[in-house]
């Protein structure tokens, strides 16, 4: 003889609960990801602009020749940038590798540092030149995501890259990029 009993299942009284419980953990951890999406952008847009300037330098190093870090089509950095053998000597320029253009909700700080503005130029010592003067580039670019973080990359006079938080104190110098030791 069967037993008669309670079925298992959910009532809809449970099911709501577990929908409501789902919907409030959505709800405060989308931002909370959106953000952490931001900063891991901004940190791959700077960790790329430091790829490049690396290999611009071993690149004119290891050429005895110009090599230069441009903004792709010249429209500015964000639109990318390339890497380029020869820029503006005597052979037609060569595209040694070009970077894609900052990831949405990314952009260039404008606020802070020089921005590098012309490129980023090594001679075949390795040293980082500006355009005009052909004095050392020291120089910097910094990046900001739409959350407020930022990120900067410092150019040495020597031609060296380095990432820092523009927001740390110490971090770069004086906290201002590329000024007074930054």
């Amino acid at each position: 003889m069967k037993r008669a009993g309670r079925s298992r299942g959910l009532t809809l009284i449970e099911m709501l609960t577990v929908i409501a419980i789902v919907a409030i953990l959505a709800a405060v951890g989308v931002p909370g990801f959106r953000a952490l999406l931001l900063h891991q952008r901004l940190a791959a847009a700077s960790q790329a602009f430091v790829a490049a300037l690396g290999m611009a330098r071993i690149e004119a190093i290891r050429r005895g020749e110009p090599v230069s870090v441009l903004a792709d089509g010249g429209a500015g950095w964000d639109a990318g940038w390339a890497v380029v053998a020869d820029a503006g000597g005597d052979h037609a320029p060569r595209v040694l590798r070009r970077f894609d253009g900052l990831p949405p909700g990314i952009a260039v700080d404008r606020e802070l540092g020089d921005g590098l503005a012309q490129g980023v130029h090594y001679d075949g010592n390795g040293f980082s030149r500006r355009v005009r003067n052909a004095g050392f580039g020291a120089g910097c670019l910094a990046f900001r995501a739409e959350t407020g973080r930022r990120a900067a990359i410092v150019l040495s006079a020597s031609g060296r890259p380095r990432s820092c938080d523009p927001d740390r104190k110490g971090e770069c110098g004086t906290g201002v990029c590329g000024q007074g030791g930054g």
